[in-house]
């Protein structure tokens, strides 16, 4: 996968920075009542690959080369590698997130169950 040349920009690296000291932990992991700084695995166990300790800031929606939506701040979420990496790519190939309520059923309302 090519990044895009924007990460490469000083602007983005400025405003990743800037993103990270407001949302300091990922947003999934938080969702489930971990604290995760980038240190921890998705499922709450400490990061043994040391190049895997970092914070990924994501966006929300996939711009896809799209100037305006590359650079709306509301679209940005903080993620831990493994979120990033093994389910937001997954929910991007699938069309949906296989995330479940406290009753067990799909919460995204474009999963198939919700149809």
């Amino acid at each position: 996968m090519s990044r895009h040349p924007f990460y490469k920009t000083a602007r983005w690296r400025r405003a990743r920075l800037g993103h990270l000291s407001r949302e300091p932990l990922c947003r999934l992991c938080r969702q489930a009542g971990r604290v995760n700084d980038g240190g921890l695995t998705m499922g709450g166990l400490s990061q043994a690959d040391r190049r895997r300790r970092f914070l990924v800031v994501d966006h929300v929606v996939p711009h896809r080369g799209d100037h305006a939506l590359f650079w709306d701040v509301a679209n940005w979420q903080t993620l831990c590698p493994d979120h990033h990496d093994v389910v937001k790519q997954r929910e991007e190939v699938r069309g949906f997130s296989n995330a479940r309520g406290r009753d067990g059923w799909p919460i995204d309302p474009a999963h198939p169950a919700n149809r």
